[in-house]
């Protein structure tokens, strides 16, 4: 019945359109959001790998387009930028806004590797050419700039529009550059020798985006008059206008053959447009705010959209186009981020072993890899170690996940992420999902490593000796306010962590602070004398355990200590004043455990997978305040599932060291199966996290 259902809501739909426009669809795939990120920009890198957004929180993002997880974020600028670029190489990230400026980044290391200075304005457009020589960047004052990327030097200033440049973009074979105006012009120039090829009027208002097709022989424009033009190229003579916008048209794109069209504008609607008989195919309802940016999907049919001061980043699939978009036969180039370590060749001969998967009647468990690129399951390295990167997904739910027989962490949205050493020559690894019904799927692997360092690279154990453990662990059984019921467990659940910490954990007893029932004063003491003690070389944990308050109208989390009162908030510990503290203590890693209601308050992050997990070495050495609570904004109850399978795992590990993400995600689905509550963890924002981990070293 479930599939019949489907198909009737589909009929119904279609009926409400013309039987030509009704097999042209897009739809909302997913929606990913940012704390304090209103997007202001959005578009693809060249091979539809990654997306790069802008913000008002003046950070550029990169985002792994398949996963709607976070890869980089690039924090550093005091202007918004307006706009960003990775190269076709990924070797930089260019970004151009406020402050007048072009910032190149290093997209690795986050780092600011130059910055180029003379327009007398904010930057509005920009663009990297094709070989990745050079950048146009336009700007208010009425100028584009031609920059060689390698020198820093300026090559021209081409000045021909008498108002601000409002969008620009290379030809495919970057030998021309088109531009648009709040002049109402276009202007077609030639790179080689900067002079203007052809200048036409071309909308009646400011122009607000101007694109060119894949194969460079048409030109998109839109502006305030609510109009979007096709002009032909070199002449720039209008081939056909399309018209449906209420409002002024903010951004256009192409689909890779040229033959379509998406929009966005001050409407609030996206339309899908034929840009030979300018007809709409599709229009989508009202976004709620101005659509600021569509870019469509170099490789398949989706596209995304972002809008006025919303920090949504959706992802569209488009239906009834040609569904062949492919990087083969096209300019598009292949994007390799270097932590990735990608394979740069395809293995010529197959080997048996890898092509053997466990044939299933059902699509599901389905098993996708996202990095890196494997060809009839196999694929080259030339290094030691690989990151696979993948998600598993299944309807029923996701019950087991192993690589080569040993169980590996899933994200919330089923992504996986594991670094694997390799030998030289063949290296198989094996996938095993299994589904909550039992259902199994396998798919296997070979990575063929040519690496001369394979095989005899021996682990590196990171220098943990140096620096201490500490721990503040409270319990706050019994409250002096008679209005507030004293609970039974937590002192109990306190004291079993306490145990487990000092007789399998690197914890001396006289580097923990263990509080009963104390009141405020003592918890604030005890954090004050942490921060006076304590060395950027030393570990602390925090434990709390207790009641705990939200207040839904100040938006505002706290413990209660053993002092608090029912009526007056005067004693009771903001969760604000919790994270001052926890960015001032100067520790290597801090790691906050609290059980108590409402204890996700806490939270204020952005993702929980920013990048890829690196190896125990490089967690240690990077600094981490990161938290793990026993629900999000809900009650909790007193008996604590949290505690007893946290403990549990405490006691039952073998490993020597144990990441703090490893160790929740060991018993998270067990609290979600006896409980109500959710767990969480992730990073305390703001406060020193630099993607490091709490390791829990065994004795």
């Amino acid at each position: 019945m479930k599939p019949l259902f489907r198909y009737f809501l589909i009929i119904i739909f279609s009926g409400s359109f013309s039987p030509l426009c009704s097999q042209y669809i897009f739809n909302v795939k997913h929606t990913y959001s940012e704390t304090s990120h209103h997007i202001y920009h959005a578009e693809y890198t060249s091979d539809g790998k990654y997306i790069i957004t802008t913000g008002s929180d003046n950070n550029i993002i990169i985002w792994n387009a398949n996963s709607g997880i976070i890869y980089r974020t690039l924090a550093g600028l005091k202007k918004r930028p307006n706009i960003a670029h990775l190269s076709a190489d990924s070797k930089i990230l260019v970004s151009a806004g406020e402050d007048n400026n072009l910032t190149i980044w290093d997209p690795v290391t986050l780092k600011i590797t130059a910055t180029f200075t003379g327009h007398q304005g904010p930057v509005k457009s920009l663009d990297i050419s094709p070989d990745g020589k050079y950048m146009a960047s336009g700007s208010t004052d009425h100028t584009i700039r031609i920059w060689d990327i390698n020198s820093g030097n300026l090559v021209y200033e081409l000045k021909g529009h008498k108002k601000e440049v409002t969008s620009l973009q290379f030809s495919p074979d970057g030998k021309k550059l088109i531009s648009g105006s709040a002049d109402q012009n276009i202007i077609l120039w030639d790179v080689i020798n900067g002079s203007v090829i052809t200048t036409r009027e071309a909308h009646k208002g400011w122009i607000r985006c101007v694109r060119f097709s894949q194969d460079g022989k048409i030109i998109g424009s839109c502006g305030d008059d609510k109009l979007i033009k096709i002009w032909n190229v070199p002449e720039l003579n209008s081939l056909s206008t399309l018209k449906g916008h209420q409002d002024w048209v903010q951004s256009i794109d192409f689909t890779p053959d040229g033959k379509n069209m998406i929009s966005g504008g001050h409407d609030q609607v996206i339309i899908l447009w034929s840009v030979h008989s300018g007809e709409i195919l599709h229009k989508s309802e009202k976004q709620g705010q101005i659509v600021l940016s569509v870019d469509i999907n170099p490789v398949r049919p989706d596209f995304i959209s972002a809008s006025l001061l919303s920090e949504e980043l959706k992802t569209w699939a488009l239906s009834g186009l040609d569904q062949a978009w492919s990087i083969t036969g096209s300019n598009t180039q292949i994007t390799v981020l270097p932590e990735e370590k990608e394979a740069e060749k395809n293995i010529n001969q197959e080997i048996d072993e890898a092509q053997e998967e466990v044939e299933t009647t059902n699509l599901y468990p389905l098993i996708e890899i996202y990095s890196p690129s494997f060809t009839g399951n196999s694929t080259i390295c030339n290094q030691p170690e690989i990151l696979i990167i993948g998600r598993i997904s299944d309807p029923e739910g996701v019950n087991a996940f192993l690589i080569n027989n040993t169980p590996a962490r899933l994200s919330e949205a089923g992504v996986f992420q594991q670094n694997m050493s390799l030998i030289k020559g063949n290296n198989k690894i094996e996938l095993v999902a299994i589904n909550q019904k039992g259902i199994m799927k396998k798919k296997s692997l070979v990575v063929e490593c040519t690496s001369d360092n394979a095989g005899s690279v021996h682990p590196i154990t990171p220098d943990i000796q140096n620096g201490k453990y500490y721990a503040l662990i409270i319990g706050i059984n019994e409250y002096q306010d008679e209005g507030i019921l004293d609970l039974e467990r937590p002192i109990a659940d306190a004291d079993s962590l306490y145990n487990v910490l000092v007789s399998h954990y690197s914890f001396e007893k006289e580097n923990i602070i263990f509080l009963k029932n104390p009141v405020l004063d003592q918890i604030i003491l005890s954090l004050d004398e942490l921060g006076r003690k304590l060395t950027t070389n030393d570990n602390l944990l925090i434990f709390y355990a207790g009641h705990g308050h939200w207040d839904d109208k100040g938006e505002i989390g706290y413990w209660l200590p053993s002092d608090a009162e029912m009526y007056s908030t005067v004693k009771w510990f903001r969760n604000s004043t919790l994270r001052d503290f926890i960015g001032s203590i100067q520790t290597r890693h801090t790691i906050l455990i609290a059980d108590a209601c409402f204890s996700g308050a806490i939270f204020k992050t952005r993702a929980a997978f920013t990048q890829p997990s690196p190896g125990i070495e490089r967690l240690y050495e990077l600094p981490s305040r990161k938290a793990m609570t026993s629900g999000i904004l809900q009650q909790v109850p007193d008996e604590s599932v949290f505690i007893k399978y946290l403990v549990k795992r405490l006691e039952e590990n073998q490993e020597k060291y144990l990441p703090s993400e490893v160790l929740f995600s060991s018993f998270k689905t067990a609290v979600m199966n006896n409980s109500s509550n959710v767990p969480q963890f992730g990073t305390i924002q703001n406060v020193g996290d630099e993607g490091g981990d709490f390791i829990f070293v065994t004795r």
